[in-house]
């Protein structure tokens, strides 16, 4: 956990600071310029290899690969954290107060979404509204935020309703309830010091899953803050730079200047590393913590 955590803190304080890791301000595009050898001056064109002077090298029109990247994480990661987080708090308090207020439901079957994949859904909800979008910078943001939470809440609310559940069947709380206390006494003092380590857990969970969906939706060019299409001549663009959409932008340059693609890819894996870790780390203690439990 401890990796995964540090691998997350750096990234955290990249997306913060993102002047201080490159040379190069936002937005600075450099297609041609020359350097001075030995046989006289050569005149260099973009895209140009990772180099002292790139050290990413630069994409087809100009830009520092390096500086696009340190100012996509900010997004990448925002979009990410803010998402999990809302999916954790919303399910949770949903799962919490179903297991509050009745008993377990009963099994309704299964819905006639479960087959359908969350990308697929997600997909065909922010397309209408992120390419040319009206929406502009953080409304088209918190918009397409809100779209990825709406999705997969499912999961997290049963989730939270069983654990809540097998908590409220417990004999310390039956006593308590017998003893007169009322289910917010109950819920603050029995409930919820089970339920935070499961909240904790839950959020590092969605943070893998999150990334990985905006990753599927980078590569199909939907672009977590917009997409930028022109006609004359067409092109595609990512209105924000973030990861996936870099990813999704150069992923035609596999067979060429591979550079362009490979950059992005690895700060995208890299990301999904700390946050795998991370998880890994946090289920890994509960299954220690567990087992001395047992052994008691």
């Amino acid at each position: 956990m401890a990796a995964g955590l540090t691998i997350l803190v750096l990234l955290v304080v990249v997306a913060i600071f993102p002047w201080a890791f490159t040379s190069w301000p936002r937005g600075y595009s450099d297609t041609l310029r020359s350097v001075e050898t030995a046989d006289g001056t050569e005149w260099l064109f973009a895209p140009e290899a990772p180099s002292a002077f790139y050290l990413f090298g630069t994409d087809q029109y100009g830009y520092d690969i390096l500086t696009r990247i340190v100012w996509g994480f900010r997004w990448t990661l925002g979009c990410v954290f803010l998402v999990a987080a809302a999916r954790v708090l919303i399910g949770g308090a949903a799962g919490a107060i179903r297991a509050l207020v009745r008993k377990p439901g009963r099994d309704r079957g299964i819905s006639p979404l479960a087959g359908i994949p969350g990308f697929v859904i997600a997909f065909f909800a922010i397309y209408p509204f992120t390419i040319n979008s009206r929406l502009q910078g953080w409304r088209l943001f918190l918009f397409q935020c809100a779209v990825l939470t709406a999705l997969d809440l499912g999961p997290i609310v049963g989730s939270m309703a069983a654990k809540t559940s097998r908590v409220l069947a417990t004999p310390f709380v039956e006593a308590a309830s017998s003893a007169g206390a009322g289910r917010a006494w109950i819920f603050r003092r029995h409930v919820m010091p089970f339920l935070a380590e499961e909240l904790l857990e839950s959020f590092a969970d969605q943070t893998v899953a999150v990334l990985q969906l905006v990753g599927r939706l980078g590569v199909f060019m939907m672009f977590v803050g917009g997409t930028v299409l022109t006609f004359d001549p067409p092109l595609l663009d990512s209105a924000t730079g973030e990861i996936a959409g870099l990813i999704g932008l150069y992923r035609l340059k596999l067979l060429g200047a591979r550079w362009m693609l490979a950059w992005p890819l690895a700060s995208y894996l890299v990301v999904l590393a700390g946050m795998r870790l991370f998880a890994s780390g946090l289920h890994e203690r509960e299954r220690r913590m567990r087992r001395l439990y047992d052994a008691r």
